[in-house]
């Protein structure tokens, strides 16, 4: 149950999260469409779930979507989760995702905000648009009769309405990537901001070896004795190493960055000649006998090996700030406190 604290505002300005700005919606309509298959119950009725009132969740200028509505796109939602993951949509995935409706309420927000925007700026989805979508989705599922049944499945009430979703996708993503358009990253700036998380871009260095260890110095000594005198270093951590892990392997640690093993074991391999034997080095595990037979240096990506990438999270740094501005600025508004608790009733109301 979502309950309002006492200090908690009557309504929210909600946070934008870009990332999963439409991912519901896509969801809906990639991954519902997805798995024809899947058995549904009979749907949890929006309408009863609201009980008697039904209060408006968000709003936006003359738009007010009720409990109702964003109940009846929640429900799409988590059966686009259920098809996704190839199992039946339940009363327990419901109940499970249900204390996700104050996050899709900010999601939803959000989306009115960029479905505003894109109208805003001369953006629009043509019917024929929405027909090539419909068409490809009839066949991605096999036909008339299977997408009849995978549009029930899925929670969408008929056609018009999954047309109604397809249309504020397009335009969602569209008004997306007008934002973007808009943001420029320069050569500059991604040169500073390279050089400012250059750590980030660094590979540390690695010593490959590998060791033999038991627990005494004397055994360690006559055991490094026998391998000067010429027995195979395979053979003998096979024989005798304590480290069950990598005796089998003929004490093969592999390579393995520098701070990675404790202070004694690193400072010894890291500056070991190839190919030489150490030891006995005395570790809190125990004494170890090490041959190193690599040292890779540390290395660092190029600039123009992370441009591109480090551009990409700029632009994408700057469009969740302007999409923050854009959402700030709007007005929209949420109120979670009037989210309806989950109740026994509603699962006997909605048979499941």
């Amino acid at each position: 149950m979502h309950r309002r604290p006492p200090s908690q505002p009557l309504c929210f300005r909600p946070t934008p999260a870009r990332a999963n700005v439409y991912r519901t919606l896509v969801l809906v309509i990639a991954l519902a469409f997805g798995a024809a298959t899947a058995q549904a119950p009979r749907s949890v009725d929006a309408l009863t779930v609201a009980a008697a009132s039904d209060p408006v969740l968000v709003r936006l200028g003359s738009t007010r979507e009720r409990v109702s509505f964003v109940l009846q796109r929640f429900e799409i939602a988590v059966r686009g989760v259920a098809s996704s993951q190839g199992t039946p949509f339940e009363a327990a995935l419901y109940e499970q995702l249900y204390g996700f409706l104050p996050t899709f309420l900010d999601q939803r927000a959000t989306e009115l905000v960029l479905i505003a925007q894109a109208r805003s700026r001369g953006i629009a989805v043509e019917e024929q648009e929405i027909d090539a979508i419909i068409e490809r989705v009839k066949e991605n599922v096999g036909g008339e009769a299977a997408f009849e049944r995978t549009l029930t499945n899925a929670g969408f009430g008929d056609e018009t309405q999954l047309r109604s979703v397809v249309r504020e996708t397009e335009l969602v993503k569209r008004a997306l990537a007008a934002i973007r358009a808009g943001i420029v990253v320069g050569p500059d700036e991604v040169t500073i901001a390279y050089h400012a998380q250059r750590l980030r871009f660094t590979t540390p260095a690695e010593a490959c070896s590998r060791h033999i260890l038991v627990d005494d110095e004397e055994h360690a000594r006559d055991l490094l004795a026998a391998l000067a005198a010429g027995a195979d270093f395979g053979d003998v951590a096979r024989a005798h190493s304590t480290d069950s892990g990598s005796a089998v392997r003929g004490g093969e640690l592999g390579c393995l960055r520098q701070g990675l093993t404790v202070p004694e074991f690193d400072e010894a391999t890291f500056g070991a000649e190839i190919g030489a034997l150490l030891g006995p080095v005395e570790t809190r595990f125990g004494h170890h006998l090490i041959q190193v037979y690599e040292i890779r240096p540390a290395r660092v990506l190029a600039l123009d090996a992370v441009r591109a990438d480090l551009e990409l999270e700029l632009l994408e740094e700057r469009a969740d700030i302007t999409l923050a501005a854009i959402v700030a600025a709007s007005g929209v508004q949420v109120f979670p406190q009037f989210i309806p608790p989950l109740k026994d009733e509603i699962d006997a109301a909605a048979g499941i």
